[in-house]
Parts: structure tokens; C-alpha cells; sequence
């Protein structure tokens, strides 16, 4: 369907026929559009948003991977962001201008609803990555002190300012939150009643500096809707909903993927620029070429004479690094994925790091008994092949444990020190197994051979 989409759209955008351009994308959803027209070149991109409503296109913007929304932001003018910001809500009006430059936001800043503007400068003084970020400023709130009646009237006087609510927070005269309504609670209620009747405490809340992160394991742990965020005086800013978690968990999951493979930022296989995708990759892979390269030096300095009288060694030495690498990338991403969900913590690190060593042991042993077995038959001599037996099962047993503890003690070393846990686990303990299997690989061929 999509590449039916894009040929249709290749053939309107040829003969420059915005009327076809519409009709073609009328009906279909955002995320839908998006995924054909990232395939086009930003100025098409332009000219093909250019000819849908503002509403649409505003949403469209927002499914872009952010490399190429940051790019397309800067080839439109002022007056045609201001008309997609003014379609969104004030989390995302917020995400839109924080990808500007400073003189651009600004004055889009200026030129917008004084009220909204006032909103979406409240929520760029938080952090991207933090609850205050993240949530919006619209919601339906009502007095403690209003009868239900009054409260269902003033929630149709503002019902079209909240895309989707299904809470109502429940303020004192101090606009502290002190509870909320279920919309089935409300409708159902006596109208002459008053709101404190039928109102529920408030299970959890959270201040906008916490991480994104943080949120998302509160959502899942109490099966939350929406979630309200309060200042220091419990006074209510905002709110958190569902659909901006499912979006943190995405970028989330996306984000820790990437560290540990030693990518610094998503980039799209085919759509997002060389030069970026090239400086996401190029740190890392320089740091782990450099750990590599101090073991070949150590191995040319103190091993060569070792290599040229054993040639069965230098052949199984990529086996021995790669088990080891396996093991501990395992270990990193099963500690890395428990740490994310909050299912440990860093005070029970001596019992993670004690149960992966006690595993990667076992899967060692295996490994070893079963590369020893084809070293000695390779050998076709008893001796020797005894002796290379137990420098092969020796040095896989060694190697797993040590690159498990590598594995699980560098994402929770990470976490100790508010670092994400994933950020270069991978490459480092990438680097560290090799060192450490190879060095030790030859050490103990040199004790027993």
C-alpha cells in the first residue's frame, strides 16, 4: 500500500499537482503519511505538508525522526510554524520550538496566544527527558467546594481546549491538588451533590524534574491513565498521559539499544545525512579500535615467540574472545533491561554480579569442555593435546566469568553515578573481554604448554 502511496505521490509531486497531493493523504493517519513521505527529499517534504491542513501537517511533523524534523523546521518560514504549533498540544507546541534556534523560537514565541505562549515557555525551562518535559499543561480541574452540576458545566465550558480527558483533578482554594473524579463517577452522580463526595484520593504524583524513565515504571506499576505533576506546594502544573508514556518507552528502549551497540543517537538507515550518522558511530568504535589495539601491541611484545611455536593457539583465540564477548554482552543487556524496568536496584549489586558469575561459570565450563574436546582431536597427539585441552577449557571458564562481572558491573557502576546504564556497555565491555580473554588465554598456554 505505502509503495503505491509513494509512486502516486512521486507522479503528483512531479507535475506539481497539490490538488492530487491532498486527495491522495486525505484520510489517512500521521504515522501512515509520515512513512511514505520520509522516503522524499526534505524540499518535497515541504511542498507535499504545504498543501495539507495545518492539524495534519502539525502531526506529521511530530512522527519525523528528529534529525529530519530539525531540518525541515529550518527550510519553513516563521508564519507557517506558527500555524502548525498553534494545532498542538502544549507538549508537544513545546517539543516543536525547542528544535528551533533561538532567534526562530523566540519570536514564535511572541507571535503566539499569550496564554499558550505562557505555557509552552513553563514547560522549556524542564528538561526534555523529565516529567515536566513530558507533560502537558492542558487538563480539566475542578473545586473541592463545587457542587457536581457546577463542575459538569464548567468542564463543557472547557472541553475543547483537552483533546481527551478521563480524570478530573480535584483543587482546593489554594489550587493544591487534593484528589480526582472518574468521568464515570461524575455523570453518574446526584447533581445536587457536592464534588468531595464523590471524589478519590490521589494514588501517586510526581514533580516535573524526575526522569522520563521513572515515570514510565510508575505507569506500569500502578496501571495509571493519566498522572499528575505538582510543584514542591503540591500546586498542579500538569499531567502525564498514556500516550506520552508509550512514546518514552519508545525512545527509551530505542536510546538503550543504541548505547549498547556504541551508537550515540538514532539515525534512519537510509534517510538521515551521512555526516550524522557517522559521528554517532565514530566515538565509540575509535575507543574500542584503541583497546584492541594496546592488546596486538601487548601480544607482538610479550607473546609472539608463543604464537609461532603453538600455531593451534592463534587459531583458537577468536573463540575464545567471542564466547567471552557473548557472555558478558548478555549479562550487560539482562542487567541494563532490569535496571530500566526498576526490578533492581544498585543496593543489590552484589547479588546480581553473584548470580551472572555463578551462570556464566556453568556456560563456560560447557563451552570449554566442548572446544577442549576439538583442540585435543585437532592436536592427534595425547600429550599435547591434553595440554591444549586444558589451556582452551581453562581459558573459556576464565574468560566468561570475568567477562559477565565486566558485563553486569559497568551498567550498575553507570547507574551508582546517574549515568544511563547503557551508555557504552557494549563497546566497553567489548573492549575489556578482549583484553582481558586474550592476555589470559596466553598467559595460561605459556604456563602449561
Amino acid at each position: 500500500m505505502n509503495i503505491e502511496i509513494f509512486n502516486e505521490l512521486t507522479k503528483a509531486i512531479e507535475t506539481k499537482d497539490n490538488v492530487l497531493i491532498k486527495d491522495i493523504l486525505s484520510n489517512k493517519n500521521p504515522a501512515d503519511i509520515c512513512n511514505v513521505i520520509i522516503r522524499f527529499s526534505e524540499d518535497e517534504i515541504c511542498e507535499i505538508l504545504s498543501t495539507l491542513t495545518n492539524e495534519i501537517a502539525a502531526e506529521i511533523i511530530l512522527e519525523l525522526p528528529e534529525d529530519i524534523r530539525t531540518n525541515i523546521l529550518t527550510k519553513l518560514d516563521n508564519k507557517s510554524i506558527l500555524s502548525l504549533v498553534e494545532e498542538l498540544d502544549s507538549d508537544d507546541a513545546a517539543d516543536l520550538i525547542s528544535d528551533l534556534d533561538e532567534d526562530k523560537s523566540k519570536e514564535i514565541l511572541e507571535n503566539m496566544n499569550p496564554r499558550d505562549s505562557s505555557e509552552v515557555q513553563t514547560l522549556l525551562q524542564y528538561s526534555k527527558d523529565s516529567a515536566g518535559g513530558i507533560m502537558q499543561t492542558e487538563l480539566v480541574q475542578v473545586k473541592d467546594s463545587s457542587l457536581i452540576k457546577d463542575a459538569i458545566n464548567w468542564i463543557r465550558l472547557v472541553a475543547d481546549e483537552v483533546t481527551d480527558f478521563y480524570q478530573i483533578y480535584v483543587t482546593n482554594e489554594n489550587d493544591k491538588l487534593v484528589g480526582l473524579i472518574l468521568l464515570r463517577s461524575l455523570i453518574l452522580a446526584d447533581p445536587s451533590s457536592n464534588v468531595k463526595s464523590i471524589m478519590q484520593p490521589i494514588a501517586i504524583s510526581v514533580y516535573p524534574e524526575i526522569d522520563q524513565e521513572e515515570v514510565s515504571i510508575i505507569f506500569k506499576n500502578y496501571n495509571l491513565v493519566s498522572l499528575p505533576v505538582i510543584d514542591r506546594n503540591s500546586k498542579l502544573l500538569g499531567r502525564i498521559t498514556s500516550d506520552d508514556i508509550m512514546q518514552v518507552i519508545t525512545e527509551e528502549a530505542e536510546e538503550d539499544l543504541y548505547s549498547l551497540a556504541g551508537v550515540n543517537e538514532y539515525n534512519h538507515p537510509i534517510y538521515s545525512g551521512f555526516i550524522s550518522k557517522a559521528k554517532s558511530r565514530l566515538p565509540w568504535l575509535l575507543i574500542t579500535l584503541c583497546g584492541e589495539l594496546i592488546i596486538a601491541y601487548i601480544i607482538f611484545l610479550y607473546f609472539q615467540t608463543t604464537l609461532e611455536k603453538f600455531i593451534l593457539l592463534a587459531a583458537f583465540m577468536p573463540a575464545v574472545m567471542a564466547i567471552g564477548g557473548s557472555v558478558g554482552i548478555q549479562t550487560s543487556a539482562i542487567v541494563i533491561r532490569a535496571l530500566g524496568t526498576g526490578s533492581i536496584n544498585i543496593n543489590q549489586s552484589f547479588k546480581v554480579i553473584l548470580s551472572e558469575l555463578q551462570l556464566s561459570l556453568v556456560l563456560g565450563i560447557i563451552c570449554g569442555i566442548v572446544a577442549g574436546v576439538m583442540g585435543f582431536w585437532i592436536t592427534g597427539e595425547t600429550s599435547s593435546g591434553i595440554n591444549f585441552f586444558f589451556v582452551i577449557f581453562l581459558s573459556l571458564s576464565i574468560a566468561s566469568v570475568a567477562s559477565a562481572l565486566f558485563g553486569a558491573s559497568f551498567p550498575l557502576l553507570l547507574d551508582k553515578y546517574k549515568s544511563d546504564p547503557a551508555n557504552g556497555s557494549g563497546p566497553f565491555v567489548t573492549m575489556a573481554n578482549d583484553m582481558f580473554s586474550a592476555i589470559a588465554y596466553l598467559l595460561i598456554a605459556v604456563l602449561i604448554m
